[in-house]
């Protein structure tokens, strides 16, 4: 067997939206287990479609324009596939900062756009993958000592890379991928060195067994979780009590933050409980509480730990009181109804319209026969596309298929295509039309914002160019 390398890997994109932005830049350096370099670093640069724009706020970010993209870049397929071969070598575990809601989500759409499997590098030949910036909130919450902690307005502590790199000294030039993986692999080693059990820990929960161990359904003990969706002013940290699977999710456990009564939750139906649950919080009134229930994702390396592992003066500074969670905990064992009622609210499905085909990847599984035709697709040249014509049971395919060839490789249309091309990208870019929300007149309003918040005074070659690129 292979020895197990971990790929740590950075995107920058044109927004911040990983569904919709399309890449403009992915970065990557491999290391052994024990975090030294192994091979060369890889970056690689991605052009823009026809069909999509640059959010001008992105391109002041990152400093990459997309004339600069299109001369140094590939197409998207290309882009796509170099990573795909990257990320598929076996024993690779792919980390990040942030990527299992960031830079995973590039991945999978980037692929599912382009007909790559978007699932299979994530469990095939040994693979898996890790995100560091929950490894940062635990050491913070369980072990910080030796590590210095950014501070927001509010005195809570800041998870942003670039704050938590100048704060220790790391050398990192920000929104440059190369850079940023780095930085990313450089706060690694630093745990690695100050607290080397709680990252092998970490490390470990990569593997969905470990996770589910923990979650056990049918003893329902309190458990640690850490997660960004707890407040950082409670160290991002919350003792749960495991409810249920998931009815529709089997990766997908449902818990509950014991910090909060369950009186509440308790006294609802299930049509209550969503309601709370998704709420807008600027629609609702002073003192409203939601919900303590949260989805954890077995299969996205939740942190998940023994109550033994924080110590008392760390429960304290963290608002847990070990005597109030187990009340609550036996007040949620005792309602003979609660999993009924929860179980219809997650069953539930939404009602909201179907997205647009390049969005639509959660919408359903791409079925054996479909992917077998992608695969084939993979094998063909551009001029052989045009002459063939895959019998996608799946709609999202077949509307992707023309969009695919046309974003690709334009020049292999027909006059009849080359048209239909048109009027798509015209739909798109001034009506938004396809599930587009960035148009060429937002754009410029976009660009307007720059001129007179004085941010295009600051880069003016850059301004420059964004300003040229849509006359």
């Amino acid at each position: 067997m292979a020895e197990i390398t971990l790929l740590w890997h950075d995107y920058e994109t044109w927004g911040i939206d990983p569904r919709q932005g399309r890449p403009a830049q992915f970065a990557a350096v491999r290391t052994n287990c024990a975090l030294e370099e192994v091979g060369a670093p890889l970056t690689l640069w991605c052009r823009l479609s026809g069909d999509v724009l640059p959010d001008p706020n992105a391109v002041m970010l990152t400093g990459i324009s997309p004339q600069e993209a299109a001369a140094k870049g590939t197409n998207e397929a290309a882009f796509f596939s170099r990573i795909n071969a990257e990320l598929s070598l076996p024993e690779t575990c792919r980390v990040g900062y942030n990527s299992l809601r960031f830079d995973d989500e590039v991945t999978r759409f980037g692929f599912y756009r382009n007909f790559i499997d978007p699932y299979a590098r994530e469990w095939q030949n040994g693979c898996c993958r890790w995100d560091i910036i929950d490894l940062m909130r635990t050491a913070h919450a369980l072990r910080p000592e030796g590590i210095s902690w950014p501070k927001q307005n509010d005195g809570s502590t800041s998870f942003r890379l670039d704050l938590l790199t100048a704060a220790n000294g790391i050398t990192h030039d920000a929104h440059e991928a190369l850079s940023d993986v780095r930085a990313t692999l450089a706060l690694a080693r630093l745990i690695r060195q100050l607290q080397p059990r709680l990252y092998d820990y970490c490390f470990n929960l990569r593997q969905k067994n470990e996770a589910t161990k923990l979650l056990n359904l049918s003893k329902r003990e309190i458990i640690l979780h850490v997660s960004g969706m707890y407040p950082a002013a409670k160290g991002c940290i919350a003792p749960v009590m495991p409810l249920l699977q998931h009815p529709r999710n089997k990766s997908e456990i449902i818990v509950y933050d014991l910090r909060q009564s369950p009186q509440m939750l308790l006294s609802m139906t299930p049509k209550e409980m969503e309601e709370n649950l998704y709420a807008r919080s600027e629609e609702m009134p002073e003192g409203f509480e939601r919900l303590a229930l949260k989805g954890v994702h077995i299969n996205k390396s939740p942190v998940l730990a023994p109550i033994s592992t924080l110590v008392p003066e760390m429960a304290a500074k963290w608002q847990i009181d070990w005597q109030q969670a187990e009340q609550h905990r036996q007040q949620l064992l005792a309602d003979t109804t609660l999993m009924q009622r929860l179980t219809a609210l997650y069953q539930q499905r939404s009602d909201t319209p179907p997205p647009d085909a390049d969005t639509a990847l959660y919408e359903d599984l791409i079925s054996d026969s479909d992917r077998r035709l992608c695969n084939e697709l993979l094998t063909k040249k551009p001029a052989q596309l045009a002459a063939w014509e895959p019998s996608f049971a799946d709609e999202r395919l077949r509307t992707l298929y023309f969009r695919y060839r046309a974003r690709n490789w334009p020049e292999s249309l027909n006059a009849k295509e080359q048209e239909q091309w048109r009027h798509f990208c015209e739909a798109r870019l001034l009506e938004g039309q396809f599930g587009n929300e960035l148009t060429v007149a937002s754009y410029r309003q976009i660009l307007e914002e720059l001129v007179s918040s004085g941010a295009a005074e600051q880069q003016p070659e850059l301004f420059k160019q964004l300003v040229e690129w849509v006359q």
